[in-house]
């Protein structure tokens, strides 16, 4: 799953300083003495949705139409079961015996060289290709059929042995013409099941594989009893199937499914209010049965501050919200010829549950524990599982950009390269060495960002901070908000620098990373909802102030 995290954009505006090729100051023509340059090094704006374009962030945050809020989707697809894994068609091996009933004996032995036909026989067993499951009939894909009939009488014997349960492609039952077959010898044959059909369905009962058979005997003298009989063997191996028809009932396994929302990864210590955020899931089904989608436990923890927060709903839930208790039905497939998945969706929000409480912590890890049952409590032997059936489930967590935040701490580690004034730039890393860089921001996002850096060498030691004297600084201030609609009224201007002697310079030429720590708060008065919009836009100033003794 992809994911942006929600302040990345908001920082990245931040960053358009870009890059200076600091060896380009050799063409600028100084006298060998102590003067004081400024270069303007940038003068831009940069609207809100311009950001997001650069960032290619469009799929996750969005505008809808008539209005310029943004929204911020977090979308993640899991597989929940799938047919193809769980479902296979074991072999079977049907094994029994026609045999002479006492009623069947004829009272003196038959002459030799005439016949006796015996009354038809259906012969079942029970036969359950899927457990907690009554099914009416399996569509092979796969399979081969092998038939053995040993001849136990005293007489020859042929007949006609019809395989109920086995239906060729234009469902006909497969039918075998046994061939005159002497004392103790068999008679063997085979089929391939591929296209065919595996009936089990006999009058009201299910799992029952049937076989009828018609014998005549040929006698060679010899008397009939009820000794006699034809061990008749069908086996059905190799088998793959298209679709599983009848009922099942069964509770899936399924594991937990975890969510992991980036947007709070590095929070810290934060107070969230979050207004009207959506949870969604689509449940994409292509299973031709019903099918019912139970939550057992649904939490949220912010592992940075370990708040967690159990999700339940609140109210009357109206129709098709997500029950975190009791069952939830998910439509399914109802053509059994179809491969296309059906799609259903329940949803959470600060109405039917305490969705804002549980986003207001921050979570960056959600536990779900689900469980899904198949079936129902009718007597309906038409359901299906199609080879290619699916379960997926969508969570879509979809967060507006309004609402408010306090203390959000936002970190990251950089590279850096400092550059080498000496070299580069020609100037003397002496008590004459001062540096300022000045920024000038007009904001029109209703967001306060502070900020402090730490440099770090190759070890990870801390060799300075950016800001000497403080622990942070106010970089950007919020624009002004009206406080009706929480939406920017005008832009906030705001003037900053950072000042650099040779002291300071020395600390940190050896630097290679630095760690950027933001905290964001949302601006206007104490418990102010703020609105963040696609016209909002932030212009940077920013210009680069130098006074040292120029090597000769």
């Amino acid at each position: 799953m992809r994911r942006t995290k929600l302040i990345i954009p908001l920082v990245g505006m931040l960053t358009m300083v870009g890059c200076y090729d600091f060896s380009n100051f050799d063409n600028i023509k100084v006298e060998p003495f102590s003067p004081r340059v400024v270069f303007p090094l940038v003068n831009s704006s940069v609207t809100f949705d311009e950001v997001l374009e650069q960032a290619d962030s469009s799929s996750l945050i969005y505008t809808k139409p008539g209005d310029n809020k943004y929204y911020v989707s977090f979308r993640d697809t899991i597989a929940l079961y799938d047919a193809l894994s769980n479902y296979s068609i074991p072999d079977f091996t049907f094994s029994d015996a026609f045999s002479v009933d006492a009623s069947e004996v004829p009272p003196l032995p038959v002459p030799s060289g005439q016949t006796l036909t015996l009354p038809s026989k259906s012969l079942t067993q029970t036969y359950a290709p899927i457990a907690d499951g009554e099914i009416k009939s399996v569509k092979l894909s796969a399979g081969t059929l092998s038939i053995r009939i040993v001849n136990n009488f005293q007489n020859s014997i042929s007949g006609t042995l019809v395989i109920n349960s086995l239906l060729d492609e234009t469902g006909n039952p497969l039918t075998f013409i046994i061939p005159e077959t002497f004392p103790s010898q068999e008679y063997n044959d085979n089929a391939q099941l591929a296209n065919g059909t595996v009936y089990l369905q006999v009058g009201s009962s299910y799992n029952t594989f049937q076989i009828t058979a018609d014998l005549t005997v040929h006698s060679l003298g010899n008397p009939i009893s009820t000794n006699d009989n034809a061990a008749i063997e069908v086996s059905i191996n190799g088998l793959d199937f298209e679709y599983i028809q009848g009922k099942i009932n069964s509770i899936l396994p399924l594991d937990d499914i975890n969510l992991d929302l980036g947007t709070f990864e590095n929070s810290y210590d934060a107070d969230f209010y979050i207004s009207e955020p959506k949870l969604t899931m689509i449940f994409e089904n292509s299973f031709g049965i019903p099918i019912a989608f139970n939550i057992i436990n649904f939490d949220g923890t912010n592992t940075n501050t370990n708040e967690q927060v159990s999700m339940v709903n609140e109210g009357t839930p109206p129709s098709n919200s997500l029950l975190l208790t009791g069952s939830n039905a998910i439509d399914f497939v109802t053509n059994i010829l179809s491969a296309d998945p059906v799609h259903d969706s329940l949803y959470l929000d600060q109405d039917n549950s305490n969705l804002e409480d549980f986003l207001n912590i921050a979570p960056n890890r959600i536990l779900i524990k689900p469980t899904v049952t198949l079936g129902d409590a009718t007597d309906n032997h038409d359901f299906f599982i199609r080879k290619s059936s699916e379960l997926n489930l969508i969570n879509e967590i979809e967060i507006p950009l309004a609402g408010r935040i306090n203390n959000l701490v936002v970190s990251d580690t950089i590279d850096v390269e400092i550059p080498d004034i000496e070299n580069d730039l020609n100037i003397a890393s002496d008590n004459n060495l001062h540096v300022k860089l000045k920024f000038k921001f007009e904001n029109g996002i209703p967001l306060d960002i502070y900020f402090q850096g730490v440099f770090l060498d190759d070890n990870n030691t801390e060799l300075a901070n950016l800001y000497d004297n403080t622990n942070e600084q106010l970089i950007i201030k919020s624009s002004t908000i009206n406080p009706a609609t929480g939406r920017t009224q005008s832009p906030s201007i705001q003037y900053s620098s950072i000042e650099f002697d040779n002291v300071k310079y020395e600390k940190i030429k050896n630097a290679t990373k630095m760690i950027m720590r933001y905290r964001i708060e949302s601006g206007g008065g104490i418990g102010q909802n703020v609105v963040i919009e696609s016209t909002n836009s932030i212009t940077a100033h920013l210009s680069f102030d130098f006074e040292g003794t120029v090597k000769p």
